[in-house]
C-alpha cells in the first residue's frame, strides 16, 4: 500500500518531461498560425481531463490525496492559461491590423477590439500572476510535507531515547512553530490561487459574451469578412480552453481542501 503513491509519482514526472516537450512544440504550431491569420482548432496540448482527476483519485484508494501532490498537478495544469491568453492578445493585436486596413469597412469591428485588447491584457497578468501562485503553492506544500515527516522522525526519537527527550522535545516544538507558519502560508497561497482563477473566468465570460458582437460586426465587413470571422473564432477557442483550465484548477483545488 504505502508503495503506490511512490510509482505514481514516477510515472507522474515521467509523464510531464513528455507532456512539456510535446506542449511546446504544439504551442509554437498554434502560435504561429494565429500570427498568420489563420484558424486553428485549439490543441488540447496534453492537459489533464475530468477523467484523470478521477484515476488519480482512484489511485489512492479511498486516502486523501497528499497535498504536495495535489498542488504540484495544479501548477502543472495552470501553466497552459498563460498561453492561451497570449494567443487572445495576439488575436487581437491581428484585429487591429486588419481594421485599420479595412478603413469604414472594419469601423464596427474596430470598436470592439479596444475592449478585446483590455481584457486579453488582465487575462495575461491574471494567467501569470496564477502560475507564480500555484508555484509556490506546491514549494510551500512540500515544505510543509518536510516538516511534518521530520515532527514524525522526532518523535519516534523521543519515544525510542528517553534520555535526550528533552533535547528533542525543544526541537519538535520550533518544528511545530515553523509548520503553522508554513500552514498559514500555504493557505495564503491557496485563497490567492482561488481568487485569481475567479479574476480570470470573469475575463473569459465577458470574452465570450463579446464573441457574438464580434461576428456581427464581422458579418459587415465586406471583403474582410472572412479574415475577422477567423480571429472571432479563435478568440472564442482560447476563452474556452482557459475555461477548461479553470475547471480542472478548481477541481484539483478541492482536493487541498
Amino acid at each position: 500500500m504505502r508503495g503506490a503513491p511512490v510509482s505514481l509519482k514516477g510515472r507522474e514526472r515521467l509523464c510531464g518531461k513528455v507532456q512539456q516537450v510535446v506542449k511546446a512544440k504544439t504551442s509554437a504550431l498554434i502560435e504561429e498560425k494565429i500570427r498568420n491569420g489563420r484558424s486553428v482548432i485549439m490543441a488540447e496540448l496534453n492537459v489533464l481531463k475530468q477523467e484523470d482527476i478521477d484515476d488519480l483519485v482512484r489511485q489512492y484508494e479511498g486516502r486523501s490525496i497528499p497535498r504536495f501532490v495535489a498542488s504540484a498537478t495544479l501548477a502543472s495544469e495552470l501553466k497552459s492559461t498563460i498561453h492561451y491568453a497570449k494567443l487572445i492578445a495576439i488575436s487581437s493585436k491581428n484585429a487591429q491590423a486588419i481594421t485599420a486596413r479595412a478603413g469604414e469597412w472594419g469601423q464596427g469591428f474596430s470598436g470592439i477590439t479596444q475592449f478585446i485588447e483590455e481584457i486579453a491584457s488582465r487575462s495575461m497578468v491574471c494567467a501569470a500572476d496564477i502560475g507564480a501562485a500555484s508555484r509556490e503553492l506546491s514549494r510551500s506544500a512540500v515544505k510543509l510535507m518536510n516538516q511534518q515527516k521530520f515532527a514524525s522522525a522526532l518523535n519516534r526519537s523521543m519515544r525510542a531515547n528517553q534520555a535526550k527527550s528533552e533535547e528533542l522535545r525543544e526541537i519538535l516544538q520550533r518544528n511545530l512553530k515553523d509548520q503553522a507558519q508554513l500552514e498559514e502560508q500555504t493557505n495564503g497561497y491557496y485563497r490567492s490561487v482561488r481568487k485569481l482563477l475567479t479574476e480570470i473566468r470573469d475575463c473569459t465570460r465577458a470574452l465570450k459574451s463579446i464573441v457574438a458582437n464580434c461576428r456581427i460586426e464581422a458579418s459587415r465587413a465586406g471583403p474582410f469578412q472572412e479574415s475577422l470571422f477567423t480571429i472571432a473564432e479563435n478568440i472564442e477557442n482560447a476563452a474556452e480552453r482557459i475555461s477548461e483550465r479553470i475547471a480542472i484548477g478548481l477541481r484539483l483545488m478541492g482536493l487541498l481542501t
